[in-house]
């Protein structure tokens, strides 16, 4: 989200925005949105009285627990997209002017041969 921030930084500042019921920031990745989400239920139903401190601290791990979980995936998938990004064009390259060796690699690369 915030370029320079550190993700720790980030998500207490999600999470004092959320206990304070401000509005959420416009430019989250989806894990953020989700922490953000989570921890607004999370003081809604505290200050309900629907949870015990003690509980709602256990749940606040559970949260950031699975933050760092989601963020990780949605890391290793920007990171394949990247990947497939930079060999897209030699493989189209590769297929188009290719040996018939490099032409096999493409199809089986792409799922179209096995």
């Amino acid at each position: 989200m915030y370029d320079g921030i550190s993700p720790l930084k980030l998500l207490e500042s999600l999470e004092r925005k959320a206990m304070y019921g401000e509005e959420m920031p416009k430019d989250l990745t989806q894990s953020e949105q989700l922490f953000y989400l989570s921890m607004v239920k999370l003081y809604e139903l505290y200050r309900n009285k629907v949870y015990t401190r003690e509980q709602c601290k256990a749940m606040k791990q559970g949260i950031y627990s699975t933050y760092k979980n989601n963020a990780f995936h949605e890391h290793l998938i920007q990171y394949h997209a990247d990947i497939h990004n930079r060999y897209s064009q030699v493989m189209t390259e590769a297929e188009k002017h290719g040996c018939p060796i490099c032409k096999k690699l493409v199809r089986i690369f792409d799922g179209r041969e096995r």
